[in-house]
């Protein structure tokens, strides 16, 4: 039986913190769209996707706590802590730093990062539900198809 201490910290419904995380990485994706486009100049660039990366970063990494205070598996909060590791990485190199890594050695373990996490929130996904992993999947092509669009007109996604 839990005490009622216990029952406080553990959250009332899991599943309300799989929503979240799977609603996080689906604006990410379709953000992502805007990112890549915004470098082919077909839409102005913004500052405002380092202020979302820093908001989903603090919310991913309070689902993760939250997942592993619950003593869910390990991925519920393995996998929401990689995607939020990764968005503080991409806002210290591209938003504070404003550094050109793009065109240094560094670039293969931040797309290793950026994979790895981006898969990780589809597996996620997939595992709280079939249709969420679909639609997940889906956000996740549209992104690479504006990167692949960025790539081919300015070189770089």
């Amino acid at each position: 039986m839990m005490t009622s201490r216990e029952a406080e910290a553990t959250p009332t419904n899991p599943r309300s913190s799989d929503l979240i995380v799977i609603l996080i990485a689906n604006l990410m994706n379709l953000i992502m769209v805007l990112v890549f486009l915004s470098r082919t100049e077909l839409i102005p660039d913004t500052q405002l996707a380092s202020w979302i990366w820093a908001l989903f970063s603090l919310v991913l990494l309070a689902a993760a706590v939250l997942n592993l205070r619950a003593k869910r598996e390990w991925w519920a909060s393995a996998l929401p802590a990689l995607l939020a590791l990764f968005l503080v990485i991409e806002i210290v190199l591209d938003y504070v730093l404003q550094f050109d890594f793009r065109s240094t050695r560094w670039l293969g373990p931040y797309l290793l990062l950026y994979y790895l996490s981006i898969l990780g929130m589809v597996g996620y996904s997939f595992l709280a539900g079939k249709k969420y992993g679909v639609i997940t999947l889906l956000t996740y092509f549209l992104s690479q198809i504006a990167a692949l669009y960025s790539y081919f007109t300015v070189g770089h996604g």
